[in-house]
């Protein structure tokens, strides 16, 4: 049987792994399967898939065991400083933040944790460089991570880096390295490339730095937004193109230097195309990413040059087998499905019409090739503009000209002079390649800023929609007739416009409310039929960071809100107003109101008694009173939502003596004041409002306790169902169905989202039974 197809279900099978969590803990079984089944020449394709879920189940298994202990809040660990360190100033708060990796090397208490590798942040921290080894006094904590519908989600990201926690620095001491190892000299070498790149004062610093050495965080913020816009994200980071350009360049090398040498071409050649592969991803850090990047391109090309006839399929199918063999967590990378990805579209673009233009009758010459690489392009643009969607919640409408502009500007062009540059930078002609390589940049940047004049589409789509649309626009690539790609394309167009041209999914009179996972902090999204409403938008932290940026920005584009009707500042907590600056200045809101003043922000007050009404949706404020002089907790704006047979409340954070001056209806929903504090939700308040459903939004394991267990009890006491952000994700609920709600972390979660439940994640009565989904 063809090893190609017993390749590509192994391949398949292993993928499918990663999403099928009731095959996971019987990854011997699957073993044992594809034991007995290989002899078996008819059942190889069984023992092929069988083999595939067992390699992939395995390593997810090994993955959940390296956590570390509860006991582990406050430990010491010696280690090395691993990667490129990144430094950044936070101006709000005159400090300076330091994000790196710890790789574990000598733990005081192997019980807690002994091995793996530590996300860290160390304020006002000394500086560091990547090869070192410190011991560093460390309050660490499990890697969980807030689960909402769309944006950065840091738990897998966890998993496939093999980070075993998260934490900061409280104090650390360089210890002196008695043996270098391997990564700790290559990391002390990107440190020296890194410095010499900062020494010539280049215009696009942080550009140059993350195409030679992969250092992303490097990149302004500004300068991420402009690329994000525009859909050339992908042009920030070392992709497979890149490895691949750079291992096909070392190949036409290697086979100039035999040419020269009048040696055997074809050894030399492969070696220079590995060499140049190779070095690109060492001096790039050697990630997991990259090594995919670069097992791809080596099998691809050292399969196309052996002796034996070895077709496009077979080379692509031996690179996804090898990937996927030294890199088992490859698929939880959108990288690993925009890779293969790319070469699946080249195959089934440039295959038909190889196989065609065999008889001597194909377009021949450079015009050719220019006009075949321009139709590739528009093909891979099409294919992937669903995938755009899915990342980033916007689709441009100059980004195929946009991309036809740039990826030759940065591929061809600026990758090479930048790589040379930096290979020779210590001596003259290497300083002026790598400002030739700025040049590009520079200009790449005008294109970019010309076409972001012209605002994106911001479009929603959930991940069955923008699979379908994937799929029918891959099969415009198929050897089929010209009427029937024609229909093919039309659908593609009208899948994705469909969110723009579709009515909206809630009818006159109802309302969706849900509520964000952004840790300890409030940001909740109310939706109309034609109307979005922000209440808070979560908090903002002295690393510089916050819940606009990370969470309330990506869900709003995911879902295609372009700008919003009203933002509901509650009160000026730092918890609750974090992430309004970003907010307003990405998004925009056409009317902003306050409890009180919010420093840098302006708004109108919150005035108990008034009202407006949305799509048949009644929205009024039931506290503050007109002209008061409360602060804090007790002004925050409490907001009453009612459409004809349903009613809500957000109570923002008001206390005890607020809750008797209310005078409420018994609710369908309620946030729970306070982020359930003991000094909140009195007894006469719970039972005033008998909500059905009480939505605490907290953050897991935080210090304040909250919800406290007596409020808990209080509301369960009078039938609510209470549900924690901090345990179940971001919470939504809609007035249609008021007995329900929907959570991100439910049993049929992926696992890297499950519930955070487990003996080093301090179970309780309580964290089980606020898990209810």
């Amino acid at each position: 049987m063809d090893i190609r197809l017993s390749l590509l279900v192994f391949s398949a099978s292993a993928v499918l792994g990663h999403w099928l969590a009731w095959a996971q803990p019987l990854w011997p079984y699957w073993l044992a399967a594809g034991a007995l089944l290989a002899p078996v020449r008819s059942l190889r394709l069984l023992a092929a898939g069988a083999l595939g879920l067992a390699w992939s189940t395995w390593h997810i298994g090994t993955a959940q065991q390296h956590v570390i202990d509860a006991a582990c809040g406050e430990t010491e660990l010696v280690g090395r400083i691993a990667d490129l360190p990144a430094r950044t100033t936070v101006a709000a708060h005159a400090t300076q933040v330091l994000r790196f990796d710890f790789v574990i090397e000598r733990s005081p208490a192997p019980s807690c944790v002994s091995e793996g590798k530590v996300r860290l942040v160390w304020i006002d921290g000394p500086e560091l460089r990547g090869g070192e080894t410190w011991s560093l006094r460390l309050r660490l904590r499990p890697p969980t991570a807030a689960a909402n519908s769309h944006g950065f989600d840091a738990g897998r990201w966890h998993l496939r880096n093999g980070i075993v926690a998260t934490g900061y620095v409280t104090s650390g001491t360089a210890v002196p390295a008695t043996e270098a190892t391997p990564m700790a000299v290559l990391d002390r070498f990107r440190e020296r490339v890194r410095d010499r790149l900062r020494d010539l004062n280049l215009v696009n610093t942080g550009v140059l730095s993350a195409l030679t050495l992969g250092d992303a965080a490097a990149i302004p913020r500004e300068d991420m937004e402009l690329y994000r816009r525009t859909t050339t994200m992908h042009l920030l980071v070392i992709s497979g193109l890149h490895v691949g350009v750079v291992t096909a360049f070392g190949f036409l090398l290697g086979r100039g230097v035999a040419f020269l040498l009048a040696v055997p071409v074809k050894p030399l050649a492969v070696a220079g195309g590995l060499l140049c592969g190779a070095g690109y991803v060492l001096l790039a850090g050697a990630g997991l990413s990259l090594v995919r990047a670069f097992t791809m391109s080596a099998v691809g090309m050292m399969a196309l040059v052996t002796g034996r006839s070895v077709s496009a399929l077979g080379a692509f199918a031996y690179a996804l087998a090898a990937v996927l063999l030294v890199d088992p967590f490859a698929p939880l990378a959108p990288g690993f499905w925009l890779s293969f990805g790319a070469v699946a579209v080249l195959l089934g673009f440039f295959a038909p019409r190889i196989f065609a233009n065999r008889g001597g009758g194909g377009a021949a010459g450079a015009s050719g090739w220019l006009s075949s690489a321009f139709a590739a392009q528009l093909a891979m643009a099409l294919v992937f503009a669903p995938a755009v969607i899915g990342i980033t919640g916007l689709l441009h409408p100059l980004g195929i000209l946009v991309n036809l502009a740039a990826v030759p500007l940065v591929t061809l062009l600026t990758v090479p002079l930048a790589l040379t540059g930096t290979m020779f930078s210590v001596v003259f002609v290497g300083e002026w390649l790598l400002r030739g390589a700025d040049f590009c940049i520079t200009w790449c940047g005008e294109i970019l800023r010309a076409a972001d004049r012209i605002a994106p589409f911001y479009i929603g789509g959930d991940a069955a929609w923008l699979m379908v649309a994937s799929t029918s626009a891959a099969a415009c690539l198929l050897p089929i007739s010209r009427l029937a790609k024609a229909g093919l394309a039309s659908v593609v167009v009208l899948i994705l416009a469909w969110p723009a041209l579709r009515p909206p999914d809630l009818p006159t009179g109802q309302v969706e409310i849900e509520a964000l996972d952004v840790g300890q902090g409030t940001a909740v999204l109310v939706r109309t039929r034609n109307h979005v409403l922000l209440y808070d938008a979560g908090p903002a932290f002295r690393t510089g960071s916050d819940a606009g940026t990370s969470v309330v920005l990506p869900v709003l584009r995911g879902r295609g809100i372009g700008t919003l009707d009203a933002l509901i500042l509650s009160h000026s907590d730092l918890d609750h107003i974090g992430g309004a600056h970003t907010v307003l200045t990405r998004i925009g809101a056409k009317t902003v109101l306050a409890g009180e003043v919010v420093p840098g922000v302006e708004s109108r007050p919150c005035e108990a008694g008034s009202q407006w009404q949305w799509d048949g949706v009644r929205f009024a404020f039931v506290w503050p009173p007109k002209e008061h002089a409360i602060e804090g907790n007790s002004a925050s704006c409490v907001l009453l939502i009612e459409t004809p047979t349903r009613r809500a409340l957000l109570a923002g954070d008001i206390e005890g003596p607020v809750e008797p001056k209310l005078s409420l209806p018994v609710l369908d929903l309620l946030l729970v004041p306070h982020h359930g504090s003991a000094t909140s939700s009195s007894a006469a308040f719970v039972a005033m409002t008998r909500p059905t459903v009480a939505i605490v939004a907290a953050g897991w394991d935080n210090h304040f306790g909250h919800p406290h267990p007596t409020v808990v009890e209080r509301y369960r006491a009078v039938g609510s169902h209470v549900v924690s952000t901090a345990v179940s994700g971001a919470v939504r609920w809609r007035s249609s169905r008021p007995d329900s709600v929907e959570t991100l972390r439910c049993r049929q979660s992926p696992y890297w989202r499950g519930q955070p439940d487990g003996p080093w994640r301090r179970p309780s009565a309580l964290s089980r039974r606020l898990a209810d989904c």
